[in-house]
């Protein structure tokens, strides 16, 4: 598109559940929280998912800053 200016592995970002067909039902017997922390240099990332017993767990991002940007500096 002409004057659209795409960000750099706008591919891997995603603002929606990320819903797989072929995900198994969780099979264990009690309630468990699973976080992700994705730690990039440009960019990171964070996703959870409720595990609950007998459901299949939904993979949901984190899509909302809830902690200021905090500038950093690198010196080489």
């Amino acid at each position: 598109m002409a004057g659209h200016e795409e960000t750099p592995n706008a591919s891997c970002l995603s603002l929606t559940p990320i819903m797989d067909t072929a995900r198994a039902r969780y099979s264990g017997s009690s309630r468990k929280l699973v976080v992700a922390l994705d730690i990039g240099t440009t960019f990171s990332g964070a996703a959870y998912a409720l595990l609950q017993p007998g459901e299949v767990p939904q993979i949901q991002p984190v899509t909302r800053q809830v902690f200021p940007q905090i500038p950093y500096q690198v010196v080489i």
